[in-house]
């Protein structure tokens, strides 16, 4: 499709965008000054009906644009915003230091990225077992209690009271954390757990067995992949308009779908492609819970760490695009210059 008829389909879906309501040919060529007839744009909208991008909600109503017209306008706009160099018209921001804890980070990006889209924004943690670690903290807080703090090259990620089938002193546990911080400083929790054993001269058997529980503990309860989520109640304002009984069907699928964020993370995987940065969604098939909604998501940190909104099929794609850009960008930033703090003072 080229064209007039693409160029009509493009301001169909703008308009509606912007105002909620059924598009006529008379406002077409009344907004966007064309020098064509309302005769000729009803016989573009009428073939553009027959092709499924548009529908009359009743015979003398104007055109709505339908699923497949989102998917085509979302992509085109797509298209544009990988050609840009960097994001226009956002609210700047004042620089701010960066946290020493990367939950609180991404929490805080996703918080920024539903305020800028007035959107549902998601931030999607880097697989935990990936990571680099810098180093482990360890502290006795009761008998057979340890509490383990995991630093990554991106800061802390994560802490954990583990439980041991005997008691360590203090001085012990102490030695254990020594032992683990000489040996997992630059590798992955993974890469440790498929070493299966700590070489380490100079320890006492009980010291170097600790630390292997302690990593096996670590490894078997795993590091929980967590899913930052802000906005539902702007979701909720912006379906204001449909009837309840499906409000409630769609939203509480897609929170369904939010709590589980494993589940979450494999459909995303499904929804983009290998390398791919900026990716769109509209309606997508396969995904029950999302079939009602776009969903825009980009790379932040390799190919696990996602950002992204979802919203309505009629969402500001353009805004959405430009700020999911300028957030995933900010926050590579940040955490670029947190690894390189922590491999200078390592």
């Amino acid at each position: 499709m080229k064209g007039r008829r693409e160029l009509l389909l493009k301001e169909v879906v703008d308009r509606y965008i912007r105002t909620r309501q059924p598009v006529s040919s008379k406002a077409l060529v009344e907004e966007y000054g064309h020098r064509f007839s309302s005769a000729t744009v009803r016989n573009e909208l009428l073939a553009l009906e027959r092709d499924g991008y548009v529908y009359k909600p009743y015979p003398s109503s104007g055109r709505i644009p339908t699923k497949k017209a989102f998917r085509f306008f979302a992509e085109w706009l797509l298209e544009l915003a990988e050609l840009r160099e960097r994001p226009e018209r956002l609210p700047a921001e004042p620089p701010e230091p960066i946290p020493q804890e990367l939950p609180e980070l991404l929490r805080r990006t996703a918080l920024l990225l539903s305020t800028m889209t007035g959107n549902l924004s998601f931030v999607l943690a880097p697989e935990v077992e990936a990571l680099r670690l810098a180093g482990l903290v360890m502290r006795r807080i009761g008998p057979g209690a340890i509490l383990v703090v995991v630093l990554s090259e991106l800061g802390v990620v994560e802490s954990r009271v583990l439980k041991l089938r005997e008691d360590l002193s203090p001085q012990v546990v102490g030695q254990v954390e020594e032992v683990l911080s000489q040996r997992v400083r630059g590798l992955t929790l993974r890469q440790l757990v498929e070493l299966g054993g700590l070489n380490v001269e100079g320890w006492h058997d009980r010291t170097v067995l600790a630390a292997l529980e302690l990593l096996r503990g670590l490894a078997e309860e795993g590091l929980r992949r967590r899913l930052y989520v802000e906005g539902i109640a702007q979701l909720l304002r912006d379906l204001g308009n449909q009837p309840a009984d499906w409000v409630m069907e769609r939203v509480g699928g897609l929170l369904r779908l939010l709590e589980d964020e494993r589940s979450f993370a494999e459909v995303l995987g499904r929804l983009r492609r290998a390398g791919q940065d900026l990716a769109v969604a509209v309606g997508p098939q396969g995904v029950p819970e999302l079939s009602d909604f776009s969903l825009i998501s980009a790379a932040y940190f390799g190919e696990s760490g996602l950002l992204g909104v979802i919203g309505p099929l009629w969402l500001d794609y353009a805004r959405a695009f430009s700020a999911t850009c300028y957030v995933s960008s900010r926050l590579k930033a940040i955490l670029a210059t947190a690894g390189h703090i922590q491999e200078v003072n390592a």
